[in-house]
């Protein structure tokens, strides 16, 4: 008789025993609080690669083409910048891929290294730099994001093949020493880019990546993956089981360590890739490889008869599934919500669901405004950080200025008989430990005690400490 004890304590521990569990029906409305950027601002110039809010309440940013990160404080005043150009220690090198905080460090991300800045913004207390070949993956590991535990997560910022590296069917998410070892693999990220093969000149093809399986604007450069801002969870999307009936998706969050704290099957109902759609992904992949969207400084040089018979090459080579992936984008909450961007749709409508740490729905947001790129498959606002409260987001506008918002989430559920989302506790994975408010302990052990007196011991048991796991909860047994 102890799974009836179990399931018991589950019920009354478990963190969302004292909420509603159905997602509210309405989206979750958003109001702008604060925007920085204009055409006529010397701050923002470039697109945003990385948002990161400090411990000193400012806002950190890294752009491309941008040898420095930028600090803002929380209303839009520029503060400083941190780092110059160069190739030295303190300077950044092309540009800062990506900024945050271990502690009460910064770290700043560039093209091949890491440096951590405790004291002294000017002079890094540590410069973290190694150059790993992955042949079979065709990429050179670099230092891409720092961990909580203080080790690396390597990021893929040099491509040495790139056909091997566009037609690989996963790569894997790896936690590196400081010194360069391999430590061991987070995960697998399901790459699946489904390439698209053209003809880019007489007699030669090349590969890219469909624009269904297009890489985040903005964040962690990897596919259907996100790290934690604090550097301590990674959340996938994996396992799309578009033959299954229903179809369904897993949601994963996994420790830096590779334990799996949360795993959740999603069933979705899979949407058409209609004709419109396809010529409107056509055309947009075609703009974008033939470079319509870019300066024509940048363009490779060539005669406007050769471009438009190469848009036709590369329009005639095109091809879509039947079905749009379920997921486009996931992004880890500060708060340990979980946000995935779902479908493309006809509207050009951004539909983003929000989950719980356990996995389960909580609400939908909804984005009708705003671009990130000129092609019509990356989302209209490039969500950086993200909790239940507040959103931080990018955009670009048609001359390509760069904006940051600062959105206020409006969690009030519009429907007769829904309740407002008021504040709620700090959420833990499945995995990890909890402890037991000593306000519920009396209640678990009341009821335990009334089990006991009627099914016999179980063996010594400890109300005030649980012990999540995937499959398991123990009570200190």
């Amino acid at each position: 008789m102890r799974l009836p004890i179990l399931a018991i304590a589950l019920f009354l521990c478990a963190p969302g025993a004292t909420r509603a569990q159905d997602a509210c029906p309405t989206p979750w409305r958003l109001e702008e609080v604060l925007r920085i950027g204009s055409p006529e601002s010397a701050d923002l110039i470039r697109r945003i690669y990385d948002l990161a809010i400090g411990p000193d309440s400012a806002l950190y940013v890294g752009q491309v083409m941008v040898p420095a990160a930028t600090v803002f404080s929380l209303d839009g005043r520029v503060l400083r910048q941190v780092g110059r150009a160069g190739q030295g220690p303190g300077d950044i090198q092309l540009a800062a891929f990506g900024v945050g905080w271990m502690g009460d460090t910064l770290w700043i991300a560039d093209q091949h290294r890491i440096q951590l800045f405790t004291t002294n913004e000017r002079v890094p207390d540590e410069v973290i730099e190694f150059a790993l070949p992955m042949p079979e993956e065709g990429t050179r590991l670099t230092p891409g994001r720092m961990l909580a535990d203080g080790t690396v997560l390597a990021g893929r910022r040099s491509i040495t093949d790139w056909r091997v590296w566009v037609s690989a069917p996963s790569l894997a998410l790896r936690r590196i020493s400081r010194s360069g070892e391999i430590l061991d693999t987070i995960a697998r990220v399901e790459w699946s880019s489904d390439p698209v093969e053209y003809e880019d000149g007489p007699g030669r093809t090349w590969l890219a990546p469909h624009p269904l399986n297009d890489f985040p604007p903005v964040g962690l450069n990897e596919n259907l993956t996100a790290l934690t801002p604090d550097g301590s969870t990674v959340v996938q999307v994996a396992r799309v089981r578009e033959g299954s009936v229903p179809p369904t998706f897993d949601i994963l969050a996994m420790s830096i360590g590779g334990d799996t704290l949360m795993q959740r099957t999603v069933e979705y109902e899979p949407r058409e890739v209609t004709p419109a759609m396809e010529r409107r992904l056509a055309d947009g992949f075609a703009a974008a490889i033939v470079g319509d969207h870019i300066s024509p400084s940048l363009r490779r040089p060539m005669s406007e008869t050769m471009r438009e018979r190469q848009r036709r090459a590369v329009r005639s080579a095109f091809r879509v599934p039947e079905y749009h992936p379920p997921v486009r984008q996931v992004v880890a909450g500060t708060d340990r919500t979980i946000w995935l961007l779902r479908e493309l749709r006809e509207d050009q409508v951004d539909v983003w669901e929000i989950y719980t740490s356990d996995g389960t729905l909580e609400g939908t947001v909804e984005i009708d405004q705003g671009r990130t790129s000129a092609v019509p498959w990356l989302p209209r606002l490039g969500i950086a950080i993200a909790s239940r409260d507040e959103i931080w987001g990018t955009t670009l506008d048609e001359l390509e200025v760069p904006y940051i918002h600062r959105y206020r989430v409006d969690r009030t559920c519009a429907s007769p008989g829904m309740r407002s989302t008021g504040p709620r506790p700090r959420e833990v994975w499945p995995g990890e430990n909890l402890l037991i408010p000593r306000s519920r302990q009396a209640v678990i052990q009341g009821t335990i005690r009334d089990l006991l007196r009627t099914t016999g011991p179980v063996g010594r048991t400890d109300p005030g400490r649980v012990r999540w796991s995937p499959l398991v909860l123990r009570l200190g047994i």
